[in-house]
């Protein structure tokens, strides 16, 4: 007859009404591990494209004897691109990057 006693505590019914309001915000951070996951592999692909571009920038400045200034310019985006990347995946932004934001875009000269 305990048992029966047990299973009509309030406390259990007080513990799933908890539960329902955690459940939105546990489902959100599923959510977010997913965004994570996908910019995870964005950055990646943006970081070898980067290094990738690095070595064509060496062959023209080789070739030409100066720097390939929209090669430059996109690379320095590309870099940004991966720092949002890592940024969202570390949590130190909540702004999605793109293809959910806008792609970004570095002015400036070194």
């Amino acid at each position: 007859m305990s048992d029966t006693s047990a299973h009509s505590d309030p406390q259990p019914g007080a513990s799933q009404a908890d539960g329902a309001t955690a459940a939105p915000g546990r489902r959100d951070l599923w959510i977010r591990l997913l965004y994570m996951v996908v910019f995870w592999f964005l950055g990646n692909v943006a970081f070898s494209v980067a290094i990738f571009l690095g070595a064509i920038q060496f062959v023209v400045i080789l070739v030409t004897g100066d720097k390939n200034e929209e090669l430059r310019s996109f690379s320095r985006n590309l870099v940004q691109y991966v720092w949002e990347c890592l940024a969202f995946v570390i949590f130190a932004r909540e702004d999605k990057p793109f293809p959910l934001g806008k792609f970004p875009s570095v002015s400036g000269s070194d």
